[in-house]
Parts: structure tokens; sequence; C-alpha cells
């Protein structure tokens, strides 16, 4: 009688053993899935914050294009005033 109540308790033990396993398995499948998605929910946001960003530089680049082209004189004169801060502010940081 003994060795039949350690038979169905060693098969119970493997039962809830297989079953915890199936268990582990389906949820390490289920949260490589949502990695998945999250990965591609990822990558899209930033493919979409990339194009937003070209877009801008490329509006940007259109407009100061237009700006030297009507006031080449004014658009000398920023670069040098740009030039001039930003030399005095590396040359203080040399110090």
């Amino acid at each position: 009688m003994e060795a039949d109540d350690l038979k169905k308790a060693a098969a119970n033990a493997a039962d809830s053993m297989k079953n915890a396993a199936s268990d582990a398995i389906d949820s390490v499948e289920a949260a490589k899935e949502l990695g998945r998605k999250a990965a591609a929910d990822g990558y899209e946001h930033a493919r979409e914050y990339a194009e937003r960003g070209i877009d801008y530089v490329g509006g940007f680049s259109e407009n100061l294009a237009d700006f030297v082209t009507r006031e080449p004189w004014m658009a000398i004169a920023g670069a040098f005033v740009v030039g001039y801060i930003t030399a005095q502010i590396l040359r203080r940081m040399a110090r």
C-alpha cells in the first residue's frame, strides 16, 4: 500500500512540475512577444522622431538660404557676431 501511495505522490509531483514548467515556458514566450512588440514600437517612434527632425532641419535650412539670398550683408554680419561670441566663450573657457 505504501508503494502505491509513493507512486501516486511521485506522479502528482511530476504532474505539478510539468505544469509549472509549462506555465514558465508560456510566460517566457509571452514576455518574448511583448519584448518584440515593444522593440517594434520603439523603432517606429524613433523613426517618426527622426523624420520630424529631418523635416525641421530641412525647413530651417531653406529659411536660412532664403534669408542669406535676400540679406547677404546681414547674414555675413550675423555670422561674424556668432563667431566672435563663440571665440570669446572658448577663450574664457581655456583660462
